[in-house]
């Protein structure tokens, strides 16, 4: 194993230990001020300049900037809440993520069948699913793997056995519906770039290639798509709204597809725009972005 995957693993051990060691509100502010750092340091801040300027056409420089910051500082609140999970935090997500709407999944789920939710890396994302579980939705996550498999494996671990997990690979459509048929709300964080294998949709005023998972399986089986849309409203608590969407339902199935994926990317859209500086903007998003957008 490479050595570099060693002192990242150790490192992502070190923080931890630090971060599950502090009381919850002091950890969140190292996070915060880690998220400073990064910032300072000029990590991808080019990028994410770019993004912004994208989804803010008409925003000022300062104001980019002024956001830019705050989600910075906001990506490393999210780390500390994730790593602190694995300890003492993980029997208190029920007070600390509040969740609207969750009647409605649960229903829903009763008649069978499943549904797929659909979420962003909006607020502290990983937490989300994993308050689904605690409230008593069988959930499963679709998860991309890691570059380092140590870390991979430390992640995984963190939400225990509470959520199934789906990897990306070629079985994932598979493992997909056999997890709707149990009943399961299957997760997806679908605001990645999905690669040339996306289907191609507008997201936030530009072609992306989108994850094609959620509008291909509902088109061609009629499952039920909920958005899952969290945010801070304090240091240490959460509020979490589930809305199930009204999707388009004429046309072939190819069509289908391509309009319950615009349909799932405007949703994600408005979300990302009424709370963006708790938004993740580090990622290379859209179809065509140059090599330039990218540099940090």
């Amino acid at each position: 194993m490479r050595a570099r995957y060693h002192l990242e693993y150790g490192s992502v051990l070190v923080l931890a230990a630090l971060l599950r060691a502090l009381p919850r509100i002091a950890a969140l502010e190292v996070g915060a001020a880690l998220g400073q750092v990064g910032w300072w340091l000029r990590i991808r801040r080019r990028l994410v300049l770019a993004n912004l300027a994208q989804a803010f056409p008409g925003s000022t420089s300062r104001e980019r900037r002024r956001i830019a910051v705050r989600a910075a500082r906001n990506f490393g609140r999210t780390v500390a809440e994730f790593v602190r999970f694995a300890g003492s935090d993980r029997e208190l997500v029920g007070e600390l993520v509040r969740l609207e709407g969750v009647e409605a999944l649960r229903e829903v789920l009763a008649t069978g069948g499943g549904a797929i939710v659909v979420t962003a890396h909006l607020g502290a994302w990983a937490l989300y699913v994993t308050a689904l579980a605690a409230a008593g939705i069988p959930s499963a996550l679709l998860v991309g793997r890691q570059h380092n498999p140590k870390v991979h494996r430390f992640i995984l671990g963190i939400p225990g056995e509470a959520v199934h997990f789906v990897p990306k690979s070629r079985g994932a459509p598979r493992d997909i519906l056999r997890c709707l048929r149990d009943g399961r709300a299957v997760v997806m964080v679908a605001d990645h770039r999905a690669g040339r294998h996306g289907e191609l949709a507008p997201f936030l005023g530009r072609v992306a290639s989108t994850l094609p998972l959620p509008g291909a399986i509902s088109a061609r089986h009629g499952t039920p798509i909920f958005l899952m849309a969290g945010r801070r409203i304090t240091h240490g608590e959460h509020l979490v709204a589930l809305s199930r969407l009204t999707l388009p339902t004429g046309g072939d199935e190819d069509a289908r597809r391509h309009a319950i994926t615009v349909a799932c990317n405007e949703a994600l859209g408005r979300a990302i725009l009424a709370c963006p500086e708790q938004y993740f903007w580090y990622h290379r998003r859209w179809h065509g972005q140059s090599n330039g957008e990218q540099a940090g």
